[in-house]
């Protein structure tokens, strides 16, 4: 019997194998949102127990859901990509660069907002976990696809500007959530003033001379 499968015939055992059934659905976004709602909140490594107190079932029923916590995790980051997805309004290419600059620039701090309370214990997760790798590529690959598009005419005009060491790849490393991770963490900046630091890298990579 695999280890799933007896927390399983443990629950059921328990009592709580019929409540997850009855709606399975909901428990699982349940769990999930209790444990999203308990890293917003700052909690680092929520335990078992607080996130099934969060959701209001019992601590079994959260492996009656999820084979262990790095599905858990998994699960928490889908939805949270899910979130973070959802804030994204288009920023016209056609735009003057100054003001696209500024959009993005709003938009991603919106963004990283949402998706940094996951974020930071997925990196920790990472190594070990072909799920988190996974999504925290795609989000990777979404934001630099984003920036091709709304930085496309001035990619343009510079040669080999996508190619590997490339204008793009600075552009992605001044944007990214990275950098605004260290300015709020390391530096102490707040949001406006990360936003404005991060506005002088692009407008420089970008020879824009007026924001």
């Amino acid at each position: 019997m695999s280890a799933q499968e007896e927390r399983k015939r443990r629950a059921v055992a328990a009592g709580d194998a019929p409540r997850a059934r009855r709606d399975p659905r909901r428990t699982n976004t349940a769990l999930v949102d209790a444990l999203l709602d308990l890293l917003a909140e700052g909690v680092r490594a929520p335990t078992g127990k607080a996130i099934a107190e969060r959701a209001g079932v019992s601590e079994r029923t959260v492996f009656v859901h999820f084979v262990d916590r790095e599905a858990l995790y998994v699960a928490a980051a889908e939805r949270q990509a899910e979130r973070w997805r959802a804030l994204a309004e288009p920023v016209p290419p056609q735009w003057a660069a100054a003001r696209r600059i500024r959009a993005l620039l709003a938009q991603r701090a919106r963004m990283y907002a949402v998706m940094t309370p996951i974020r930071r214990i997925g990196l920790g997760i990472e190594p070990d976990s072909p799920g988190l790798r996974r999504i925290m590529a795609q989000g990777d690959t979404w934001f630099r696809e984003d920036l091709a598009r709304v930085f496309a005419p001035e990619l343009r005009e510079v040669p080999g500007a996508r190619r590997p060491g490339g204008l793009l790849d600075a552009l992605e490393v001044a944007a990214s959530w990275a950098a605004w991770d260290h300015l709020l963490t390391r530096r102490g900046l707040d949001e406006a003033a990360a936003r404005a630091a991060m506005g002088r890298s692009l407008r420089a990579l970008l020879g824009v001379t007026r924001g």
